[in-house]
């Protein structure tokens, strides 16, 4: 062989060998990527959670399936199960925990919040809440304090309603009034002027959730620093201006009274000019009386402004075996990417403050609901809760049908009623 020969033969065999060992490699690269990605996999196990809600509008329900599949995309990892609990709510919810077969994650009310906080049956929120980095700053003060106990977060606020002043616009311009009232006593004249062929100035429930924000108004509480207050000069104060308008200035009325089942009914029914509700008031209405021309405010104010705040929030099961996935569940369906499904809807107001402006501009006939959220006070009594709402509607029914004279008499009795 000569000699050109042999170089060329030598160097054919260094690059064979050269291009052999780059795929040899290649492959063992390759594998080892592979043998990484499937670690990774191994590591993101498929999870099931289950979310208890109570019964609900189909419109509602929309809102947490639209919620859900857009969770999914974001943890596709983590597969979501709704639990619709029918029927008396807590009663069931409180006995799946004692079973230990309650959901993982569920909603919870404010009035009996404190009942669950207190027993040691929910996961206190607090490390989960530093873990994650939740700006627990944006939700309203109001909202946020309804599901904390003994210093520890328990809940985060999903939505909340407030009370706000409905008032038919062509009653008002018939009898020359041109702006709603803003004061008690304006309330009072203009339900004056209203009342008439039939129909009453406003529509009031005997209702502590209708007058409690009167109560506050006036500087009172029924409760504060654990304790009950029923029969605080300022609430007899209060109960007497609220009920003074049905027995004593003959501008109000029960709906009762007039024939209808709730505020809502006498209202739309045009046999009340004006009604203190909520943001529900709205999809009713447009159901019941499509046509009703009416203005929605903030509720007249006695020394001070104040509303009630209705709110539930989602909690976490302390036996859940999967926390870390519940609390990215309600992370999400409290942050701003889930809230923005409850401003779309606009069902109720969204939780975080960040969010309500937005609302504000989308739903502008809702601003004086969203206007309230600063100074509300939310719909909660501690442990006495259900006691307190008994005890002041008695109360109150009991002044209505002039059974008793003095509203102070009236709340002695609701305070000894409760046993505090």
């Amino acid at each position: 062989m000569s000699k050109k020969l042999l170089s060329i033969f030598v160097l054919t065999i260094f690059v064979l060998a050269t291009v052999l060992a780059g795929c040899s490699s290649s492959k063992n690269n390759t594998s080892s990527a592979n043998e990484t990605n499937t670690q990774k996999q191994e590591t993101v196990k498929p999870v099931t959670i289950k979310l208890g809600m109570w019964s609900s509008s189909p419109a509602e329900k929309k809102i947490v399936d639209d919620q859900i599949a857009k969770f999914k995309e974001k943890y596709p990892n983590i597969d979501v199960q709704i639990e619709t609990i029918v029927g008396d709510y807590m009663q069931k919810l409180q006995t799946e925990l004692a079973s230990n077969t309650a959901p993982d994650i569920f909603y919870l009310d404010s009035m009996p919040a404190p009942q669950l906080m207190s027993s040691g049956v929910l996961e206190p929120l607090d490390d989960y809440i530093k873990k994650y980095n939740v700006d627990v700053n944006d939700f309203e003060p109001a909202l946020l304090s309804a599901f904390q106990w003994e210093g520890k977060t328990y809940g985060l606020p999903k939505d909340f309603n407030t009370l706000a002043l409905f008032y038919n616009k062509d009653m008002f311009k018939a009898a020359g009034i041109n702006e709603p009232p803003k004061t008690w006593e304006e309330l009072r004249d203009v339900a004056k002027k209203l009342t008439k062929d039939g129909v009453k100035g406003l529509v009031l429930s005997a209702d502590l959730a209708r007058f409690d924000a009167f109560i506050n108004q006036n500087g009172g509480s029924v409760y504060q620093d654990g304790k009950v207050t029923l029969n605080l000069p300022e609430n007899a104060q209060a109960l007497d201006f609220y009920v003074g308008l049905i027995t004593k200035d003959k501008v109000a009325d029960t709906p009762q009274n007039m024939g209808e089942g709730w505020n809502g009914d006498a209202f739309a029914a045009k046999k009340a000019a004006m009604a203190i509700e909520g943001g529900w008031m709205i999809p009713f209405l447009k159901e019941k009386a499509p046509d009703l021309n009416y203005g929605i405010v903030e509720l007249p104010a006695g020394k001070q402004k104040s509303t009630m705040a209705f709110t539930v929030a989602y909690v976490m099961n302390k036996n859940s075996q999967h926390k870390d996935e519940a609390f990215k569940l309600i992370e999400f369906l409290t942050g701003k990417e889930g809230q923005q499904f409850v401003v779309d809807s606009g069902l109720a107001l969204p939780s975080r403050k960040s969010m309500q402006e937005g609302f504000k501009e989308k739903y502008p006939e809702r601003a004086a609901f969203v206007d309230g959220a600063s100074y509300a006070v939310p719909w909660q009594f501690g442990l006495y809760g259900t006691k307190v709402v008994d005890a002041a509607n008695k109360a109150c029914e009991a002044l209505i049908m002039n059974q008793i004279s003095s509203a102070q008499q009236a709340l002695d009795n609701a305070q000894k009623e409760v046993g505090q």
